[in-house]
């Protein structure tokens, strides 16, 4: 999908969530990024169902329904526009709209114990901002669990020794902000305290 601003994305709703309805990125099968928040969320709280889990770019939900169908009972959304596929909205049990780089987050602080953010930052006009928004929110001891390209990896590497630029962020992808390590460290780490890095796929690939 091309890059699109927060208006245009607006302006395009329909075909949007034609396209949201039935995708499942490559962080949603196999249930990684759903079992990725079971093993931290055993780590550090007790009971799923009780637990507040807040997903950034809710998108059509179905990692709402994954994770619901792994015990969490207490999910909310967010979107910068509503499109909830009707069968998933059962499973988001709170729902609000907002352009996560510029609009600040719909809940108080201290309120939340998860919040997710699955292949969100790198699409992002101010991801920074959304990151200070999201500790403002965070209880403390909560997590915030997120995902973004790996820039090092070998296939990453070659590419960009080939084409001059990453793949994911190649003319005509929507991928638009850059965290190299270094812009991770300064950026995420300044607010949060790392607890473990997992990959998709074998980072030495």
């Amino acid at each position: 999908m091309e890059y699109l601003t927060g208006q245009e994305i607006k302006s395009n709703k329909a075909r949007l969530k034609n396209e949201m309805g039935d995708y499942v990125g490559r962080n949603l099968q196999n249930l990684f990024a759903a079992n990725i928040v079971a093993k931290y969320h055993d780590q550090f709280f007790k009971d799923r169902t009780q637990t507040k889990v807040l997903d950034f770019g809710v998108a059509g939900g179905a990692f709402a329904r994954q994770l619901y169908e792994l015990g969490f009972h207490n999910i909310a959304g967010l979107d910068i526009d509503d499109y909830l596929a009707d069968e998933n909205k059962q499973y988001v049990k709170e729902f609000k709209t907002a352009d996560l780089s510029y609009d600040r987050l719909p809940w108080p602080d201290n309120s939340v114990d998860i919040a997710t953010a699955w292949c969100v930052l790198a699409h992002l006009e101010n991801p920074y901002f959304c990151i200070r928004e999201t500790y403002r929110i965070l209880k403390p001891g909560g997590l915030f669990i997120l995902s973004i390209p790996h820039l090092l990896s070998r296939a990453s590497i070659n590419f960009f020794l080939k084409h001059g630029d990453f793949a994911r962020y190649y003319p005509g992808k929507n991928h638009i902000s850059v965290f190299t390590p270094g812009v991770f460290q300064n950026a995420v780490s300044k607010h949060f305290k790392k607890v473990n890095m997992e990959y998709l796929i074998d980072p030495r690939s």
